[in-house]
């Protein structure tokens, strides 16, 4: 028998765990940026910079080692979800209580999850398992949101030196519209599914 059809087998595989990589090193990563914003140097900035990247990466290769592996499953990606929003929205809000943030930056982000979560659960019949269902400007969305968050976690480990004010509102101003623009191609999506749904039912 083969490793992957075993491994996918399991509640919790290889793959799960380069996803929960993001988790154990979320913490590291604000120590890192605290540490780099008291005595901003090259080697804290470069581990800021290097722990960003491995995350990035745990995100990236986790969806293709599963697919690789024949270990795909619902439990991964809803912990890749998990994991994604987790270090999102923690991260953020290290940075809004350092104003290198504003508030309404990861609030955005927390109703965008919570749409896609809901929507999703929805869509699949309100079952105790949850399809979660994605959308290409979703998928945009979540990229911007990890690199504009890698961004501003620079600026604040930099002491907010990075970006000058008018690229640093210009960036916010972008992030805001397009999670804003996100969540209303979204629930029209979710409104044409639904549709869908019961033109089907009545056929």
């Amino acid at each position: 028998m083969a490793l992957s059809s075993v491994e996918a087998r399991k509640p919790f595989n290889f793959a799960h765990v380069l996803t929960s990589l993001r988790l154990i090193l979320t913490p590291v990563f604000l120590c890192a940026i605290e540490v780099s914003t008291r005595h901003p140097t090259v080697r804290s900035t470069g581990l800021v910079v290097g722990l960003f990247l491995l995350i990035c990466a745990s995100d990236y290769y986790d969806g293709p080692l599963a697919r690789t592996l024949g270990l795909s499953s619902d439990l991964g990606k809803v912990l890749d979800n998990l994991a994604d929003i987790t270090f999102l929205l923690v991260t953020l809000t290290y940075l809004v209580h350092h104003d290198a943030a504003p508030w309404w930056i990861p609030t955005a982000i927390a109703l965008a999850f919570g749409q896609y979560t809901l929507d999703s659960w929805l869509l699949s019949g309100k079952g105790t398992s949850v399809a979660l269902v994605s959308n290409p400007i979703g998928h945009w969305a979540g990229i911007l949101n990890y690199i504009f968050t890698g961004v501003l976690a620079l600026h604040a480990a930099l002491q907010q030196y990075l970006l000058p004010a008018p690229l640093f509102h210009g960036l916010l101003t972008f992030w805001l519209a397009y999670l804003l623009l996100a969540m209303g191609m979204r629930l029209r999506f979710f409104l044409r599914a639904r549709l869908t749904d019961e033109d089907a039912c009545r056929t």
